[in-house]
């Protein structure tokens, strides 16, 4: 999961961005998660590479942004696809899924207003930007509530 979600980006991210730079433009899109923003106990190190993408492409922005490059992380919650079938997991209760096509509309409706980061969805909107009042601590605990219920018991 490291080397595909922190490795891997990080080596084609930068191969793309040298010819960018030499054009003096471009674009680049990467997939964090609504995950990266707070910590999830049972998928820790899921949320922490997708923090990782949050933080490292936040940062190229505003490196690349003289260069006429955007770069903005893309932050979907659950969308339809096979995620968590691959992950033998359950989808979150009580959590509604976006399309795939949903996500891309966003995502480039975000790129196109150049912002830094983009959530997906109203609903994972609303639940990052309240998470945000409460210590991070309880987040933590709640979620893990959540998913001890959702992963672990069903095992």
């Amino acid at each position: 999961m490291i080397d595909l979600n922190i490795r891997a980006l990080v080596d084609l991210t930068n191969r793309f961005l040298a010819p960018m730079r030499e054009r003096r433009g471009g674009s680049i899109i990467n997939v964090a998660s609504t995950a990266g923003f707070q910590p999830v106990p049972f998928m820790a190190t899921y949320a922490a590479t997708k923090a990782f993408v949050l933080s490292f492409s936040e940062a190229l922005r505003e490196e690349n942004r003289p260069y006429g490059i955007k770069v903005m992380a893309l932050c979907p919650g659950v969308t339809d696809t096979n995620f968590f079938a691959a992950a033998h997991m359950q989808k979150p209760p009580g959590r509604i899924a976006q399309t795939p096509d949903d996500v891309v509309k966003t995502a480039l409706r975000g790129l196109k207003r150049g912002k830094a980061h983009i959530i997906s969805g109203w609903t994972n909107f609303f639940m990052i930007e309240s998470e945000r009042l409460v210590p991070r601590s309880l987040s933590a605990r709640v979620a893990a509530t959540v998913l001890r219920k959702t992963l672990i018991e069903k095992e």
